[in-house]
């Protein structure tokens, strides 16, 4: 018996092209819908980054970049907890800002225990400074090990996090994590910061050259404004005072007149300067204030 062929019969080719045709328009029409769903998704991606960075591209002053930067990263991606962290060797150094708030003896634990972050290790190991997930460095498991999960995290309900870093001293990290208590980052959340990363540090390294500029202003202005660098050298308020208004060029009896105090009472804060200084007259005094003011002052 002959086997029964399975193309279309010459009364059906009409029908088989008109399906073939409708097959075809049916892929093209899910290709086309295919190109402009991810289109819209590329474009949403770079509307994303570009909020991002114009949300913070405007913050010169470091402060209002510090808030600003925090409060633009969680719109971008949400999460739980944004902090911009720096620690390092120096306990004096190390501070953090976080969104939403917390006491201070958080701030105070997470410094004790930060040298086991996993990403904190791996940052400073590889000075890598990429976006990197806890998942990506380490399992759940291995992390729950730690003090720091359980005596930070633990507490406040965190389970995934990632963070980048921005540039530091060789033994710091300057970094900004994100923190969630129920679902890990995405790739494309992963991505949204990688691509953001450099504009970010850029706007950085503007509001740090924004601080120098304003503040060699002040120090133009009124060198002497800060006058805890001069208390700094065991100087009283007082004293301070008086020796800032002396090496600004002024004389006795117009500090005098401008505190309100008897010429005899200058003379007598200028001995002290003199004392604590341990200078023997008013030229060394004020050679000494102009090197703590400009530490590259000639000796």
């Amino acid at each position: 018996m002959m086997a029964t062929s399975k193309a279309c019969a010459p009364a059906s080719r009409a029908p088989c092209a008109a399906l073939r045709r409708d097959v075809g328009r049916s892929v093209a029409r899910a290709a086309r819908s295919a190109a402009i769903l991810k289109s819209v998704a590329a474009r949403t991606f770079h509307a994303r980054v570009l909020d991002l960075v114009g949300d913070v591209g405007a913050l010169l002053d470091l402060d209002e970049w510090r808030d600003g930067l925090l409060a633009a990263i969680r719109t971008a991606v949400p999460c739980d907890y944004a902090s911009l962290n720096q620690v390092g060797p120096d306990p004096d150094q190390n501070w953090s800002i976080v969104e939403p708030p917390m006491p201070i003896e958080s701030h105070e634990l997470f410094y004790r225990l930060a040298h086991q972050h996993p990403l904190a290790e791996m940052h400073l190991r590889t000075r890598d400074g990429r976006p990197y997930r806890l998942s990506d460095v380490v399992t759940s498991a291995q992390f729950r090990q730690t003090d720091l999960y359980r005596e930070f995290y633990a507490p406040i309900g965190v389970e995934y996090q990632i963070s980048f870093m921005l540039p530091s001293a060789r033994e710091e990290i300057l970094a900004i994590a994100l923190s969630r208590r129920e679902t890990d980052f995405t790739n494309e959340e992963r991505e949204l910061l990688a691509v953001a990363r450099p504009h970010l540090i850029q706007v950085y390294r503007n509001a740090l050259h924004h601080a120098d500029v304003m503040s060699r202003q002040v120090l133009r202005a009124d060198p002497f404004a800060d006058q805890t660098i001069l208390q700094d050298l065991g100087l009283t308020p007082a004293q301070a005072k008086v020796l800032s208004l002396i090496a600004s060029g002024q004389s006795t009896a117009d500090i005098a007149s401008q505190l309100q105090i008897s010429e005899r009472t200058i003379q007598k804060h200028l001995q002290g300067v003199y004392q604590r200084l341990g200078v023997s007259d008013r030229s060394a005094a004020i050679h000494r204030a102009w090197q703590a003011i400009l530490p590259s002052a000639p000796t």
